[in-house]
């Protein structure tokens, strides 16, 4: 009978998924226990099973081990095939593609990327500079996050009401921790507090495209508000809450908060939501946006009136992501407006009258 060690006739280097010589560490499982358990024969038990009397009477169910052996092996011949053939591919992007192949079915990638945290991921465990782990991060977001986004814009009227459509790209999250500590991802289409918005946000953006240059691309960040009451149109205006240009972020180092900016890439600094008494519930817009060259220095606009699609058609850039949250007024706006030194707020009722 088979047993479960993987040692065999062949030299380590022959290995493709063993030999880390020319891979990322990433694409291997850092626990040693884990890693012993499926590569060894060992008998300890798994190693996630946490009391020791559970791992000791712990069976595997039959030929599991040496159906696991076969399957590893076949898929790493075949992994080696897809090398083999990006050694001789001289298209870029199919040499992307062929690395994807050759690691997607690694037993390693998969149990990282499956047990892991993937938003606040640790770069020694799911690396999004290579490029499998994008391919999976992508798949995973697609599968909800995507979707719920896009149905959070699309029923709240984001689309088309700030900028006509989007094809997301990259998953934009956002949160609050230097106000009150509400250190959370906040789920797109939320209703948030004034008191946790009253400063600016940190805004996590996960690219998943292969073939960007983090040392060269530069992104725009749009923060507005389309629920401005204008009482003499009857209508609602645009204002421009926080807008940031000429940003730059890596796969794994990508969350946009006040210690990565200065004076010279904010565009518009951040007035937090102060909506005013009566005036319903208010949404949010962020836009996250690639920009085909470093934007000028007096590219800032008007906070008021301020129209989002000449903006980005001016200019050139490339909405990839975006996210949504909703405030209304409660107790704590009148403090957020002292705090920025802003005006009262108005009042306003049912019946529209003139005093």
């Amino acid at each position: 009978m088979l047993r479960r060690s993987f040692h065999s006739s062949r030299t380590l280097a022959q290995q493709t998924w063993s030999d880390f010589s020319r891979r990322s560490a990433s694409l291997g499982v850092q626990s040693k226990a884990v890693k012993k358990y499926l590569f060894e024969n060992s008998t300890a038990g798994p190693p996630s099973l946490k009391k020791r009397s559970s791992r000791l009477k712990y069976e595997s169910p039959e030929h599991m081990d040496e159906m696991f052996k076969m399957a590893y092996e076949y898929l790493q011949s075949r992994a080696q095939q897809k090398y083999d053939a990006q050694a001789s591919e001289s298209d870029a992007a199919r040499k992307v593609q062929l690395e994807v192949e050759a690691e997607l079915h690694n037993p390693e990638v998969k149990y990282n990327f499956q047990f892991h945290d993937k938003r606040d991921n640790n770069p020694a465990v799911i690396d999004y500079t290579q490029p499998v782990y994008r391919h999976l991060g992508r798949k995973h977001w697609e599968s909800y996050g995507q979707m719920l986004l896009m149905q959070r814009l699309e029923t709240l009227a984001v689309i088309p009401d700030t900028l006509p459509t989007l094809e997301p790209r990259a998953d934009v999250q956002i949160k609050f921790p230097f106000s009150t500590g509400v250190n959370k991802w906040v789920e797109p289409g939320e209703v948030l507090s004034t008191n946790v918005t009253s400063m600016e946000p940190a805004i996590k953006i996960q690219e998943f495209d292969h073939g960007l240059d983090p040392a060269q691309q530069l992104y725009t960040i749009l923060i507005v508000n389309p629920d401005v009451p204008e009482l003499d149109a009857d209508s609602y205006s645009t204002s421009l809450c926080f807008g940031l240009q000429n940003i730059k972020i890596a796969y794994n180092d990508n969350l946009v908060d006040p210690r990565r900016y200065g004076p010279e890439n904010v565009l518009a600094s951040y007035l937090p939501p102060v909506p005013e008494k009566n005036a319903g519930t208010q949404r949010f817009a962020v836009w996250v946006f690639r920009q085909p060259a470093p934007l000028p220095a007096d590219a800032a606009p008007a906070r008021e009136h301020f129209d989002i699609r000449e903006f980005a058609a001016r200019h050139g850039l490339d909405a990839v992501g975006a996210h949504v949250w909703r405030s209304a007024w409660d107790s704590n706006t009148a403090a957020v407006r002292e705090l920025y030194r802003l005006p009262p707020g108005r009042v306003f009722h049912r019946v529209r009258a003139t005093l």
